[in-house]
């Protein structure tokens, strides 16, 4: 009888082992059990009624195997227990094929054969072999974290090429062409992507939003006098682009900024759709414009109020939900004709959050005026900021020294988020904490549905997998907001430089 419960014993223990090893990385070999039984017997046995040494080793098996059993249980039912609980439709994010994270340091391009691309990650997350449908979508990471839009009902993404991929032969950055295409991406189904419309625009077009209505795209471009482009959508099908040019919109050079001025770094679309916010990055300042159509249906751009001035280098922003306030991550950086390196051009401060009040919408024209009432410490490079759905959370994703190279003195592995709460009557911010983590140059995060999770797009990271990763954290309310990293990282492939949440 001891010899059939050892055998059984023994294959039952197989079972685990192997299944442990497939789960926990365990490596188990027969003898270091075998000599692990041994030795348990001989310290045992002769303390055993009636001297079984043998009935002390099958017990002791049966123990062991019940230990193993309880403790894959408990990881099975900790890592179901884990996994983030993110709601919305899918997951939208843009990767950079042509570009190192170190290429911005050396200019070096990477050699030929990893595609930029668009993935599509399907909810809910199911823990095991998440589902991901991928089409080759030309973008850059040299931009705003922008360059990647999707309609309201979110069954259509758009996506701008700032960019071209490198040709033939290609071994530096500024060997890189202008890009200038626009691509419509049908996503009704997101397990596949198809593309349905692209259209030339003008050179180098860096960020792309789209109207609450679905039926107008708002471009910003590096093309001189056509910083700013209006595209109807409709029927699937890319319009006509309508060109605007700062100085039309009342914007005049400025001899003592860099480039005179006149660069939009990024656009977006008011929740009401009768606004359009435009970042004047090399101004420090935040205009925006009031979007009237004319009887043809012809979209105008007419100031409403003046520009704001805000923090030093506004590279991107946000509207709040209600459309109360306009948020700017003010980077920092340092530009000019003397500026040569990347050392020279990333500061050493840490960057702010500028809270914008906006005018009550049906203030005389006049009689409009939006101010600064709210300004907050970040953290290193804050490249971006995300909103939670209620408008009381404020995340910026803060680069810090992941951008040098790792012989840089001002090197570092960890990059951080920073969480900040902002009052929705008030618009102050406070500054909560930095929660560090090892990423390097992570760029854009987005809320889920519920505000209780975000993704954050991670470029690349510091072991061979996974090479980019939409990285999942989970947002704690009490007793006082926090986040918490999960540690749950889905692997879509380097150059991961911007994500979105379809609702």
């Amino acid at each position: 009888m001891f010899k059939q419960i050892k055998r059984a014993s023994i294959v039952l223990l197989k079972c685990l082992v192997m299944s442990s090893k497939k789960r926990f990385g365990l490596r188990i070999t027969r003898s270091a059990i075998s000599r692990r039984l041994d030795a348990e017997s001989y310290a045992y046995g002769t303390a055993v009624p009636n001297g079984h040494p043998q009935g002390t080793r099958i017990a002791f098996i049966i123990g062991f195997l019940t230990l193993i059993l309880i403790s894959t249980q408990l990881s099975n039912a900790q890592s179901l227990k884990q996994l983030p609980k993110f709601t919305g439709r899918y997951i939208a994010a843009i990767s950079d094929g042509d570009f190192l994270a170190s290429t911005y340091g050396d200019a070096k391009l990477p050699a030929l054969g990893v595609s930029d691309h668009l993935s599509i990650l399907t909810l809910p997350l199911n823990g095991k072999q998440e589902t991901i449908a991928q089409i080759n979508a030309s973008n850059s990471v040299t931009g705003a974290p922008y360059a990647l839009a999707l309609s309201p009902d979110s069954q259509t993404a758009f996506v701008v090429e700032t960019l071209k991929p490198i040709p033939v032969g290609a071994t530096r950055r500024e060997q890189l062409p202008p890009g200038n295409q626009l691509v419509a991406i049908d996503l009704s189904n997101p397990r596949r992507p198809v593309v349905c419309s692209r259209m030339a625009v003008a050179p180098k077009p860096e960020t792309v939003h789209v109207h609450p209505n679905g039926d107008l795209l708002a471009i910003s471009t590096q093309t001189p006098d056509k910083e700013i482009i209006l595209i109807p959508f409709q029927d699937d099908q890319i319009g006509q682009p309508i060109e605007f040019s700062l100085r039309q919109l009342g914007i005049q050079p400025d001899s003592e900024r860099f480039q005179n001025g006149l660069y939009v770094s990024q656009v977006q679309w008011h929740p009401s759709g009768h606004y359009l916010a435009v970042n004047l990055d090399y101004r420090d300042e935040i205009a925006f414009y009031e979007v009237n159509r004319s009887p043809e249906g012809n979209p105008q751009l007419i100031p409403w109020g003046s520009p704001v001035k805000v923090g030093k280098d506004p590279f991107t922003g946000q509207f709040t939900p209600d459309g109360r306030f306009y948020l700017s991550s003010n980077w920092g950086r340092n530009f000019g004709a003397q500026v040569k390196t990347l050392e020279q051009r990333i500061p050493e401060t840490r960057g702010t959050v500028s809270v914008i009040q906006l005018a009550e919408l049906n203030t005389p024209a006049s009689q409009v005026q939006h101010r600064v009432v709210s300004t907050a410490i970040a953290d290193l490079s804050p490249e971006s900021l995300a909103i939670s759905p209620d408008g009381s959370k404020v995340v910026t994703v803060n680069m810090r020294g992941t951008a040098f190279p790792m012989n840089s003195p001002r090197f570092t592995r960890q990059a951080t988020l920073s969480l900040l709460t902002l009052d929705r009557t008030s618009g102050q911010l406070t500054k909560i904490n930095d929660y560090p983590f090892e990423g390097i140059l992570p760029e854009s995060a987005a809320f889920d549905a519920s505000g209780n999770f975000l993704v954050l797009a991670v470029y690349d990271y510091f072991t061979p997998k996974p090479e980019g990763g939409i990285e999942f954290w989970r947002v704690l309310q009490k007793p006082r907001p926090e986040l918490q990293r999960t540690g749950y990282v889905v692997d879509v492939g380097r150059g991961v430089h911007q994500v979105l949440i379809a609702r």
